[in-house]
């Protein structure tokens, strides 16, 4: 009798196993809408550092292999919470590896589908794992070439036209100097016949006296 009481009490004084005893969503859920935080909870306190996450971590990702959220941490307690946004619908995995106060790690995963009303959209999920406090640098955008100025074409426009005119009146011009000379000796050639025709006359009444 007194064997057995010790054995009990010695069963009873040896620590406790840390172990999960829930999550959210829960191992087999189907969600429809957007839970916002995903948690895991254990049976004893969750070892909480400040500025560490203490060897604690989770990952949420989908079927593709991406991932979601920003990898920071919340520890209250027995539990230990993430802040992310779901993708498209299918199937996600969370991830987790937890150390509980007295030093037990424990790990493992909570496996549940996605399926919001059509025409939802979630966040498009990263590539690489996430890490608290650190963002993915941003993909520069194409710079466009700047469309030039109305006003740096108009100086060159009224040039043009200036230059054009210019080039125009000399050729103007030149198209007029033939009919001026056929003028001027039509001229001279009436002169030249009038005068030969006074000259004759007067001849003529020459001879005859």
């Amino acid at each position: 009798m007194h064997a057995a009481i010790a054995a009990l009490a010695a069963v009873l004084l040896l620590p406790a196993h840390a172990s999960v005893v829930g999550s959210t969503p829960a191992d087999g859920d189907t969600l429809t809408a957007q839970p916002g935080t995903f948690s895991v909870v254990m049976n004893e306190e969750i070892l909480a550092l400040e500025g560490a996450d203490g060897g604690n971590a989770m990952q949420l990702t989908d079927a593709e292999g991406r991932f979601y959220g920003d990898g920071c941490l919340a520890v209250d307690g027995d539990t230990v919470s993430l802040d992310a946004e779901l993708g498209a619908a299918g199937d996600y995995t969370l991830t987790y590896q937890i150390v509980s106060a007295d030093g037990h790690p424990v790990d493992g995963t909570v496996a549940f589908a996605f399926e919001p009303e059509a025409g939802a959209e979630g966040a498009p999920g990263a590539e690489t794992a996430p890490v608290c406090g650190e963002t993915a640098e941003e993909t520069p955008a194409a710079t466009e070439p700047a469309e030039p100025e109305a006003t740096s074409d108009a100086p060159a426009a009224t040039a043009s036209a200036d230059q054009g005119t210019g080039a125009e009146e000399p050729a103007e011009a030149e198209g007029q100097f033939p009919f001026v000379a056929i003028g001027i000796l039509a001229v001279l050639g009436v002169l030249a016949v009038i005068a030969y025709t006074i000259n004759r006359g007067s001849r003529t009444r020459r001879d005859r006296a």
